[in-house]
């Protein structure tokens, strides 16, 4: 039995524009976890979303199920794979259709988008049930006659939002008893990588862990009603706050804006050893750019140094010895060692970024990591529960960048709650971020996200004055120019790059991508070198994403 994978994720309505270098962990997880837990009964194939829209019909009748991994950004390409889906399946009863992702947190996917299932939160416990334990079962119903076989095999799948009876969808809770065993020693499936043409020179998420300790909360307004306040216990409102499980309040873990937790939990690592033969896989058949991802990477194995889950941002410390092996492990492939070989670090909580966790860190080659920050307020942040407050995060980029450690500073305008003098401070905080010159500063318009405290949040908090609106368009008009002036400094230098398309507006030059990271580059004269490394030397900044460059 044949199935699809479809990777969707940051496409859209069906076109990547600022991710186009970036391939994600989960379809390629998905893909290979269903054919080993089905005993390779089931071959799964992988694409991204805009291949699949391209493809002729014909080509689609050979698969029997579709898996579609995407985000919330994504529902506009997944309305279009699903219509050209069901046009080329007309018989419903002969094929099966998934979605999962961040986008499967919309409790309400189901009604927009044509699918059979919707994976909640961690998916390996629904897949094992699918595709291993009911496998028979399904290959049996896919290849029968019943027109009306599904709403009573979905019974059996714990963890899977599905249309029960007409216009009604039910969700099955994941029984207490059934744990996700899975990740922690899966091997990543590296080999999937390969289904990407891009791989060589693309981005590569490696999942190091799931979930996120921050367990403080908002103190805004919920769309339930549900308000942290002095009533209550406000221990998430205190200097030295404390987490807990629940909320005395009802008031979701995590900051408002985030959905990690309600998707995830807390944190979960996988083994050292599982992610360095993945690493080392993807180096052995030609990837070049390796992204370290979670969505707390000192959060790595810190859930073995406490009893219960780990749900407090700050203490304990990072797990020195988990992180100091591992770190050994990656530089002593030699291509990591020799840089031809490009390490990142995706996502660090500023809350524990101590001197012995930077000092670890900073033994990669070229190291860099990005760090959230959102705003430049601590009230605000505060208010938005975040793990840490602003001036913690000017301080451990300050003694990143003393260990030469290349740092990405993020934020996020336009929040739930945010005014005039909170736009400000962090307009005043990016200039301090300026001046002691981080590599870049990434500014997000903030997007509600199904599953987060702040979905569906009430509709005065997302309402600014004039004043406020003038300051988000400061705060905008600062980060493009300080990140053109960023790019200034590469004038004269010399870099290598990746030549990987035809820069269509001037079609005898080539798109290049920096091996260690930072914008594109469009490389004269170099079209007819599509597909190689170059050495070449930046001479111009064409715009604050875009710089020219010749070869050597």
């Amino acid at each position: 039995m044949k199935l699809l994978v479809v990777d969707c994720l940051t496409a859209g309505d069906g076109e990547r524009v600022f991710t186009r270098d970036f391939i994600g962990s989960g379809p390629r997880y998905v893909a290979g976890f269903i054919e080993e837990i089905s005993d390779y009964q089931i071959e799964t194939s992988l694409m991204r979303g805009e291949d699949f829209l391209s493809l002729e019909t014909d080509m689609l009748k050979i698969f029997n199920i579709i898996c579609i991994s995407a985000m919330t950004m994504d529902l506009g390409i997944v309305k279009k794979i699903m219509n050209k889906w069901h046009f080329t399946h007309p018989s419903h009863h002969k094929t099966l259709s998934l979605i999962g992702g961040p986008i499967s947190s919309d409790k309400n996917i189901l009604y927009k988008v044509n699918c059979d299932i919707s994976i909640q939160k961690e998916g390996e416990i629904a897949l094992n049930m699918l595709f291993k334990n009911e496998l028979s079962n399904l290959i049996s119903n896919l290849n029968g006659n019943n027109l009306e076989w599904k709403q009573k095999f979905f019974d059996k799948i714990p963890g899977i939002l599905y249309l029960k009876q007409a216009n009604v969808f039910h969700q099955n809770p994941i029984p207490p008893n059934l744990k996700n065993s899975w990740f922690q020693n899966t091997t990543g499936y590296p080999q999937k990588i390969q289904a990407y043409q891009d791989f060589k020179y693309a981005r590569i998420f490696v999942e190091c862990l799931r979930g996120c300790s921050n367990f403080r909360r908002t103190a805004l307004t919920l769309s339930s009603g549900d308000c942290c306040d002095d009533s209550q216990c406000n221990q998430c409102r205190e200097d030295n706050f404390i987490t807990q499980l629940s909320c005395p309040a009802n008031i979701p873990a995590g900051c408002g804006f985030c959905s990690t937790i309600n998707e995830f939990g807390a944190p979960k690592s996988r083994s050292i050893n599982g992610i360095i033969e993945e690493i080392q896989y993807l180096i052995n058949i030609g990837a070049c750019r390796i992204v370290l991802g979670g969505p707390g990477f000192l959060d790595f194995q810190r859930e073995n140094l406490v009893e219960g889950k780990l749900i407090n941002p700050t203490f304990p410390e990072p797990n020195y010895r988990a992180l100091n092996e591992l770190i050994d492990k990656l530089i002593n492939i030699p291509e990591i060692h020799d840089r031809t070989v490009q390490v990142f670090i995706e996502n660090i909580k500023a809350g524990l970024c101590s001197d012995r966790a930077l000092d670890i860190i900073a033994k990669l080659p070229n190291a860099v990591f990005s760090i959230g920050c959102e705003t430049g307020s601590n009230e605000f942040a505060n208010i938005l529960g975040r793990p840490g407050m602003p001036q913690t995060t000017l301080e451990a980029v300050k003694r990143a960048l003393n260990r030469k450690i290349r740092v990405h500073v993020y934020f996020i305008h336009s929040l739930p709650g945010d005014n005039v003098f909170y736009a400000n401070e962090t307009l005043a905080l990016m200039k301090k971020f300026g001046q002691i010159g981080v590599d870049k500063i990434t500014l997000y318009k903030y997007q509600e996200l199904p599953g987060s405290p702040f979905h569906n949040i009430p509709r005065h908090y997302k309402q600014f004055d004039k004043k406020t609106l003038k300051v988000f368009n400061k705060i905008k008009k600062f980060v493009i120019h300080y990140n053109g002036q960023q790019k200034m400094k590469l004038l004269g230098k010399k870099v290598r790059v990746f030549l990987s398309e035809e820069n269509t507006t001037h079609p005898k030059d080539a798109i290049g991508w920096i091996l260690e990271g930072g914008p594109k580059v469009s490389v004269i004269n170099s079209v007819h070198l599509v597909g190689t490394f170059q050495d070449i030397t930046i001479i111009q900044v064409l715009s604050d994403k875009l710089v020219l460059g010749k070869i050597n």
